[in-house]
């Protein structure tokens, strides 16, 4: 346990980043429901813009990962 000691602040960021996500999901459903088909409770449209943006979230933290962790070997 000892050797994970040093890791808890890449633990913590971590279950940050994913927390954040998380939380934000369900509202953000709620509000473009609300905004593309107003006084409606079902709405396929608003499902799949949210399953799109959800979509390129996670493209995006595929490619900039990799170019955050190199600026931060390269900058410290």
């Amino acid at each position: 346990m000892e050797k994970y000691c040093g890791l808890s602040h890449l633990f913590m960021t971590v279950f940050l980043s994913c927390f954040s996500t998380f939380m934000v999901i369900p509202p953000m459903t709620d509000i473009t429901l609300s905004a593309i088909c107003p006084g409606q409770d079902e709405c396929s449209l608003a499902i799949y813009l949210t399953g799109v943006q959800q979509a390129i979230v996670g493209l995006g933290s595929l490619v900039m990962m990799p170019v955050l962790g190199n600026l931060s070997d390269t900058y410290g």
